[in-house]
This record gives structure tokens, sequence and C-alpha cells, in this order.
């Protein structure tokens, strides 16, 4: 799977740092790095498949991303202390991964090919901190078994496909499923379903967590 990436960080030693990382990957191609706004700007002209973003880029990266550009967005939290309400408006402008900032080159390449694939990435610990700092508490939402099963494997980031090899149904029942979830919950994509679900489903998935 080849896909290209830019990389914006406001240090610029720290950008050619994650650039040097992700060089060894043959199927990673860098097209820049960029520090500044106008950088950004530039750089996101060519339409990468993956911008990997520090904290301090993010929201300028968010603010330019293209209108449905969803997933393609991975921060490396290397601050350490974003909130859940910034974590969540973040997502809603787009962000489709985060690793914490003693994540290592091998953790950064799966991520980064994960969103490629169209998946998302939050690791065990963010998770854990978002869900634990969200004072909103919604009514509990019914699911029947096949949308609990589901909603399970989407919260452990497994695709449409291994869900359904697992539960022997075809892919299109899948994304039928799915989109029963996204109305339930009332959101728009599987990172936004898999923060807000613990919190509304059944006391069996408020422990499940993003791989």
């Amino acid at each position: 799977m080849n896909l290209s990436a830019i990389v914006c960080c406001r240090v610029h030693l720290y950008a050619e740092g994650l650039q040097r990382l992700l060089e060894d990957d043959d199927d990673l191609k860098i097209l820049g790095v960029a520090s500044t706004d106008e950088e950004i700007r530039n750089l996101m002209q060519y339409n990468p498949d993956i911008i990997i973003s520090d904290l301090a880029c993010c929201k300028k990266v968010l603010e330019i991303l293209p209108s449905g550009d969803e997933k393609k967005v991975l921060l490396v939290n290397d601050a350490g202390d974003l909130s859940s309400e910034d974590l969540k408006d973040m997502i809603a402008d787009g962000l489709g991964g985060i690793l914490p900032k003693d994540a290592d080159g091998r953790l950064l390449r799966k991520a980064a090919q994960k969103l490629h694939g169209g998946e998302l990435w939050i690791d065990h610990q963010t998770m854990r901190e978002v869900l634990s700092h969200r004072e909103e508490k919604k009514q509990d939402i019914h699911l029947t078994k096949k949308e609990t099963e589901i909603l399970n494997y989407i919260c452990t980031g497994h695709t449409n496909k291994e869900i359904a090899r697992k539960l022997y149904i075809s892919e299109q029942t899948v994304k039928s499923h799915c989109n029963h979830l996204f109305k339930k919950f009332g959101v728009s994509s599987r990172l936004k379903l898999a923060l807000t679900a613990p919190e509304c489903a059944p006391e069996s998935l408020k422990s499940s967590m993003i791989q």
C-alpha cells in the first residue's frame, strides 16, 4: 500500500525527526515538512493521503482540510494536556487518529497505514482520559444483539471486512448496521462513534478501547 504524507510541526527539528522515522518505510513517501501556516497551506495543495501533525499545528491543518476529508489527519500529541472538549472539536473537524508522545516509529507507521486504509486510531490511554473527563451523560441507547457485536468490533478498531468475516455476514450488511449505529448515536464517523459509544452503550462496551 503506497501512500503520501506531509509532516506539520511548529518546531522544525521535531518535524525532521518524524520525517526520518517515516523515511525507512518503502510504502510511504514524505512530500515535505511544514512549520508555518504558509508552509502548511503550500504542502496541502499536493493532497497528501496522510497529514501527521503536532498539537500546535493540528488546528491549522484541520482548518485548511477540505470538507469531507475525515480520517487523514494523525495527531502526535506531544503536549499531553489535550482536553476532552478540544479533542471533540478536533474530531468534529476531521481528526482521524491520535498517538501519545511516547509512541515509537513502528507505531507511527502502523497508525498512518491504518488511517490510509480508512480506519481510525486512538491509543488506550488517550481514550481512557477522554472518557474519564466526559461530563455529559446521554440516555442509554437500545441496541440489537447484532448492533452490539458490531459496535464492539468498531470500538476495537476492526474494519468492515474483518467484522463481516468474524460474524459470517456480508460487508454490505455490516455497512447497513453501521449506518443504523451512526443514526442512533447521532454521529457521522466511526471515530466519533467509538468515542461516544462507551458512555451510552451497554456496560459490556464501556471498557472497549481502540487499539
